[in-house]
């Protein structure tokens, strides 16, 4: 193996076969952008939750002072962070995916059961915005807001409704791509 060659291996990810499911879709570049930005931001969101939870710790078993409110603030950054990683994992093809009853289907197949998955995935996507979307109004009218540390809800409910709004412009981008693909 030459040196480029292993460096290329090294520099490109692992994509799955064509036609399998998982199938790496050609999807608009600025799109897996901000997918790649919203899932740098829920990395980021993950990171203060574990530094937060390692400051409580140290400061309630070293020095008899955690964090006030630490599960608070743990639950929002990390359901945050969960929502800003959603629209970045199904842009790369990311999801799990169960293959137990599809393996030996052929790859036309298998690229309409993908298109069916983003069809659903979409719709399920743009349901929960919906829903998040109308929950946001209500907190913020309300001015909800967590109970020890007085965080108000709004601002988490929005994040998580901006990311479902994204993963579904994502699945449509995979639906008119999966289309594309087969048409070929």
């Amino acid at each position: 193996m030459t040196q480029g060659t292993a460096q290329a291996e090294r520099v490109q990810p692992h994509a799955p076969p064509p036609g399998g499911h998982g199938e790496r879709l050609t999807i608009n570049p600025t799109i897996e952008e901000l997918t790649r930005w919203l899932a740098l931001g829920g990395g980021l969101f993950t990171l203060v939750a574990i530094a937060t939870t390692l400051v409580s710790v140290v400061g309630r078993y070293g020095f008899g002072a955690p964090v006030s409110g630490d599960y608070e603030l743990v639950e929002l950054l990390c359901a945050v962070g969960i929502f800003l990683f959603f629209p970045y994992a199904h842009a790369t093809s990311s999801n799990i995916v169960v293959e137990f009853f599809t393996t030996r289907l052929p790859g036309r197949q298998k690229r309409i059961l993908d298109l069916g998955h983003d069809v659903m995935f979409a719709a399920v996507a743009a349901l929960l915005a919906w829903r998040l979307a109308i929950g946001l109004m209500q907190k913020f009218q309300n001015g909800e807001s967590t109970m020890m540390i007085r965080v108000p809800f709004w601002w988490s409910y929005s994040l998580a409704v901006a990311a479902l709004i994204v993963l579904c412009i994502v699945c449509i981008a995979r639906i008119i791509a999966g289309l594309r693909a087969l048409r070929q």
